[in-house]
């Protein structure tokens, strides 16, 4: 009798302590196809986090995954309070792991994204006729392909994620890929350079939600007391050179079009 009240106070001890660990306002950025890595990441991560902790009293951790099989695989296994996660990542995981929007991300100030497909020069005219395959650092999952044209007719080609969007668009400015879709920000990096002149774009999405913050579960007061610091990161002095790491000029209000 004993011996089972040590094993069950050892049981318990070890439950508290992984219930502590998780912590009340861990994140992830969970964005595959994105550049560099989790080790590489971690540095802004833990300044995000040291940011976090001060605003919200509570010690505050962070994690950084690129890598769409391992982002999965650490949502099964130690899912965080919240994370800010791509859209196509958000449309296809969403009732999985049950995020709720809390806020959206502003990249280079912009309120919406969009998505445009480029294929060579001397290439078709419109997606029908594109044929091959197409690459994108949004493209890993299958609802990439509906955001993507929104119901609208496409062409018999394939879409692949990759994390060298630019890369791949060299190589169709070569010939040698069928196609590249780039997202507004990407987008802004080379739509005014010569050395893409062998490239046209022949498709334009509609208006899209940028990259979501997400509640896991219901939101609750926690998750409004988060929103309430990430609205006000854009007017905090000590927040600016945070942001830039972060690649946004701040956080607005859930994106009433994300669904």
């Amino acid at each position: 009798m004993f011996k089972r009240v040590i094993a069950f106070a050892f049981i318990l001890v070890f439950v508290l302590s992984s219930v502590a660990f998780a912590g009340r306002f861990d994140f992830a950025i969970l964005q595959p196809g994105q550049p560099g890595t989790t080790a590489e990441a971690q540095p802004v991560m833990d300044e995000f986090a040291g940011y976090l902790s001060a605003k919200l009293g509570e010690k505050v951790q962070g994690v950084y995954y690129n890598d769409l099989n391992e982002a999965l695989a650490y949502l099964k296994k130690d899912k965080p309070a919240w994370a800010i996660c791509g859209l196509t990542f958000f449309k296809s995981y969403s009732s999985e792991f049950s995020m709720t929007p809390v806020a959206s991300t502003l990249p280079q100030g912009m309120r919406k994204d969009v998505w445009r497909l480029i294929v060579p020069a001397n290439g078709p005219d419109s997606p029908e006729a594109v044929q091959g395959k197409v690459y994108g650092s949004m493209l890993y999952t299958p609802q990439s392909r509906e955001i993507l044209f929104k119901g609208k007719k496409d062409g018999d080609f394939s879409l692949e994620g990759t994390h060298k969007s630019l890369r791949m668009l060299r190589k169709v400015n070569k010939g040698k890929v069928s196609g590249v879709v780039l997202d507004a920000v990407q987008y802004s990096v080379v739509k005014d350079s010569d050395r893409y002149s062998g490239t046209k774009v022949i498709y334009t999405s509609p208006e899209l939600p940028n990259s979501p913050v997400v509640w896991f579960g219901n939101t609750n007061d926690d998750a409004l007391r988060l929103q309430s610091v990430l609205l006000d990161m854009d007017k905090d002095p000590a927040a600016k050179d945070l942001l830039k790491l972060l690649q946004t000029s701040g956080f607005n209000p859930a994106d009433k079009d994300l669904k």
